[in-house]
């Protein structure tokens, strides 16, 4: 059995993506069991219940009450003590928690360069999936991109006009050409497929069965890989 990792949005908990993808939770039941992790609680209660993973910022000014910066250190010691006690197979993120997904891939090759991530359990990543994902613009997450090129994952697809307008653009909160550019930092397998579901992971038809074909496809080509000389 494997295990997923599935990753919130800005304004999202663990609960609130259990919830919506209830039909993917049973779709994948005989292959996978998917955790729904909640980043760090924010110390101020007009937050609610969200649990962002950094501070984003509008051309009004940061999106917290607090102007705190120091989100993103919480985040990195909260990924640090928790890979330390889980061992994942595979990422699912949506939203935030897809750009989030980018960086943690990142950071799992590379530790040394993120200051307090010292995850004292090795993760064998096998695949990602990325749905409504951006490219970070936070000044600490420019220098941790380094995504590994032999990596299996699956993109939420776009299809663009020749002038690079969105044809089918369903998602009102991420644009197409974010979301676009987050997929072309991932290697040749990278693989993108479209939906209509708008801002959210797919569930419908055939969605569960592309994810299922996806999953084990990666983890096939996981097993057949030789193993390094030492």
């Amino acid at each position: 059995m494997l295990n997923v990792l599935v990753i919130h949005g800005y304004l999202q908990t663990g609960e609130t993506m259990r919830c919506n993808t209830q039909r993917l939770q049973a779709e994948l039941r005989h292959i996978a069991e998917l955790h729904y992790v909640e980043g760090p609680p924010m110390k101020d209660s007009s937050w609610g219940d969200s649990r962002p993973w950094w501070i984003m910022k509008s051309r009004s000014g940061w999106l917290d009450p607090d102007n705190r910066t120091d989100r993103w250190d919480e985040t990195v010691r909260w990924w640090s003590e928790h890979l330390s006690e889980h061992p994942y197979d595979g990422i699912i993120g949506l939203s935030q928690g897809s750009a989030m997904t980018a960086l943690l891939l990142s950071m799992l090759k590379s530790p040394e360069t993120v200051p307090g991530f010292e995850p004292k359990r090795t993760q064998s990543i096998k695949f990602a999936i990325l749905c409504s994902g951006w490219v970070s613009r936070l000044p600490p997450h420019k220098e941790i991109y380094d995504i590994p090129s032999d990596l299996p994952t699956l993109h939420k697809s776009l299809r663009l006009s020749a002038a690079g307008r969105a044809l089918d653009e369903t998602d009102g909160i991420v644009s197409a050409r974010r979301t676009a550019e987050l997929a072309s930092l991932f290697g040749p397998k990278a693989v993108q497929k479209s939906h209509n579901e708008g801002h959210l992971i797919p569930v419908r038809d055939p969605w569960p069965r592309v994810f299922q074909d996806f999953i084990a496809s990666a983890v096939q080509e996981n097993r057949a890989r030789p193993i390094p000389e030492s």
